[in-house]
């Protein structure tokens, strides 16, 4: 990101108390590095970048009832598992939390929103962190038309080579020994 971007946004908090901040409805924007999050980190063949943070913390009217959602996006450079070689990947995530007091139950909960227990403050970016792993490819790949084992996978596939068996080959192995 350009260090113009980052002038316009500031360096979050190492920690954030989810239930104040939704008191007074904060909302936080800014870059986590991608180096302090030591799950997604190694993951990276770069191991270093920003991830863009921005949330909104608020409470809802009448009952305490108090949200955090919001955009994480973040840029990797990832290996293919299906060529081994590098590849871009763009995760981005849409976090929509409740957020409640330890000790305290929500009444109802009928929407697909998560439901995250607060009893003391959390490591934004091991929140974050959370998010974005939730959103990576279990096995990251590029698009089969832009892999380079394109044509290997076509190969084994018999694509080209109608009826040809593919163990032929040890078929003839074994009539030669």
């Amino acid at each position: 990101m350009s260090s113009s971007w980052k002038a316009r946004h500031g360096q979050l908090p190492e920690s954030i108390d989810p239930i104040q901040l939704a008191e007074r409805g904060a909302h936080l924007t800014g870059t986590l590095p991608l180096k302090s999050m030591p799950r997604m980190a190694p993951g990276s063949l770069a191991g270093s970048g920003d991830i863009f943070v921005d949330l909104s913390f608020e409470r809802s009217e009448g009952e305490k009832i108090f949200l955090m959602h919001g955009i994480l996006h973040v840029h990797l450079r990832v290996t293919c598992q299906r060529c081994l070689e590098a590849m871009d990947l763009e995760l981005e995530a849409s976090p929509s939390v409740i957020l409640i007091k330890a000790g305290e139950r929500l009444v109802q909960n009928d929407s697909d929103v998560d439901v995250l227990v607060v009893d003391k403050p959390l490591s934004l970016s091991a929140l974050v962190e959370d998010e974005l792993l939730l959103e990576m490819p279990m096995v990251p790949m590029h698009d089969l038309n832009q892999c380079p084992a394109k044509s290997y996978v076509a190969r084994d596939r018999g694509v080209g080579e109608k009826g040809k068996n593919p163990f032929a080959v040890l078929g003839k192995m074994k009539k030669t020994r």
